[in-house]
């Protein structure tokens, strides 16, 4: 489907407002939800603060070259010259380091780190733990 510049450099800009919003506002929440509460080292406390922290920058680093690019501030190219890239899972074969840099390692990092952090704050693996032992020890009666 052929999009125009305008429509493309619109949704990037919405795209980037909207993702930028959403992951500051999850980190101010870890931070709000955890530091003052927790007690322990000051990485217990304050650890999955700064993972979704780091996680804006990393997962911001994409959508801010889309939106630099659209501007014509910079030029980096997604995709190897003379390869015909594909959309989904076969066009990862085409990109370049550029492409390989900003959409593999700087997002999904992010979202790693975001995930854990959101994780980690939430104590996930405290709650599955308490509830396993809940149901093992209804089974047992």
């Amino acid at each position: 489907m052929a999009t125009t510049s305008v429509a493309r450099s619109l949704a990037h800009s919405v795209s980037f407002g909207i993702t930028l919003a959403l992951i500051t506002n999850i980190a101010q929440y870890t931070y709000h939800k955890c530091a003052p509460k927790k007690k322990g080292s000051h990485l217990r406390r304050y650890g999955p603060f700064y993972l979704t922290a780091l996680a804006v920058p990393l997962i911001m680093a994409d959508l801010t070259r889309h939106v630099l690019q659209d501007a014509d501030m910079i030029s980096l190219s997604m995709y190897r010259d003379g390869c015909s890239h594909h959309e989904g899972f076969r066009g990862i074969t085409c990109l370049s380091f550029v492409g390989w840099l900003f959409t593999i390692i700087l997002t999904y990092s992010g979202f790693i780190c975001l995930i854990v952090g959101t994780f980690w704050a939430a104590n996930i693996v405290g709650k599955v733990k308490s509830a396993w032992g809940d149901i093992r020890a209804a089974r047992g009666k």
